[in-house]
């Protein structure tokens, strides 16, 4: 940034000194001084609350011809969002994601905007944060590793495998994570990322799984046929997902039994709705009906890997991802999980 960036443009134009600005934004003199010749580039909590002083957006107050602003939400946040955000740097750009529910649970945030103020909560640098879209129920495992090993953040978006792979399309996420079969059962993972998102990436073997039916615990576990035609009540997953593909093929041109349209966003959620009670079946993996004590009968094998960019190949983050994949810990962590294997855990292939 260069000392005529707008911040100081609409500074000067309001009649502010660098003292009022900094006295209205909450922040010190040296800092606005710091941020306007360029010398430092502002947190988002810190841009927030001077966008705010100036009563304009981030991307006005310090986009310029030659350098992005300092951050930039990733997407907007839906309606009745608390103000709460990640922050992660993904290319040249430091991205700012509005807290959402995760695979690991809730996360420490790095910001909070109370549509008046920006508190900065001094959470982990956006350069040690690694965002991974996917479903991968198990991704504590993996974000536990990085954290304690490599000082690396895991912030684990849950999607399908078709939204994870859009948001890499993006240049929003790191990572996707995408586990997809074909009709005879046989991974299709290289086939889809090729499709939507051509060469130039890499399949990192994360594990496999069993993908099948969860069965509420009062049925007695019989075969996917006779559960298929059995008139039970379903909970379904989102279009994209390849928890929808394996039910879809499934049914075939069967009419849709009751629960179809009733859908939820992960494998745990769907265990955890047939657990309830709600629905007697749901396709799932295997781990989460074994955690929920559910009656499971298999489909098929599953090959779960995380899609990567070349690009990012040199990244600490993905080095730091791969030599967790490969550690001993880690697979002997997903061997022990029911349905799971890791004979290929860390394996690497190109998508030519």
């Amino acid at each position: 940034m260069s000392s005529t960036i707008p911040s100081a443009g609409l500074r000067r134009a309001r009649g502010w000194t660098q003292d009022e600005l900094a006295r209205r934004a909450g922040v010190s003199r040296a800092e606005i001084s710091a941020i306007e010749t360029g010398r430092v580039i502002p947190s988002v909590a810190t841009a927030l609350r001077i966008a705010h002083a100036l009563g304009h957006s981030v991307e006005a107050v310090f986009g310029t011809d030659d350098a992005p602003p300092p951050f930039t939400l990733a997407w907007p946040a839906r309606e009745g969002a608390d103000g709460r955000t990640w922050q992660a740097a993904v290319g040249d750009r430091i991205l700012a994601y509005p807290v959402e529910p995760t695979a690991a649970g809730t996360l420490p945030h790095d910001a909070w905007f109370d549509g008046r103020q920006a508190h900065d909560r001094r959470g982990v640098p956006a350069e040690r944060t690694l965002v991974i879209a996917g479903c991968d129920p198990l991704v504590g495992l993996l974000q536990r590793e990085l954290a304690q090993y490599h000082q690396v953040r895991v912030v684990p978006l849950l999607r399908s495998s078709q939204d994870a792979l859009e948001l890499l399309r993006q240049g929003l996420v790191h990572v996707a994570g995408l586990h997809v079969t074909d009709a005879d059962g046989r991974s299709a993972n290289a086939q889809r990322v090729r499709k939507r998102l051509g060469a130039g990436y890499r399949l990192l073997h994360q594990l496999t799984w069993e993908s099948g039916i969860a069965v509420d615990s009062a049925q007695r576990a019989r075969s996917v046929s006779a559960i298929v035609r059995g008139g039970l009540r379903w909970v379904n997953r989102e279009e994209g997902s390849a928890a929808r593909e394996t039910l879809d093929a499934l049914l075939g041109s069967r009419k849709r039994p009751p629960g179809y349209e009733h859908v939820v966003r992960d494998h745990r959620a769907v265990a955890t709705t047939v657990a309830s009670g709600w629905a007697e079946a749901g396709v799932c993996v295997r781990p989460v009906a074994a955690e929920l004590q559910l009656s499971f009968v298999a489909v098929h094998r599953e090959a779960y890997e995380l899609c990567v960019p070349d690009a990012l190949l040199d990244d600490a983050r993905i080095v730091a991802l791969l030599a967790t994949l490969r550690s001993a810990t880690y697979r002997s962590w997903v061997a022990d999980v029911p349905g799971c294997r890791s004979t290929h855990t860390g394996d690497v292939r190109a998508i030519a």
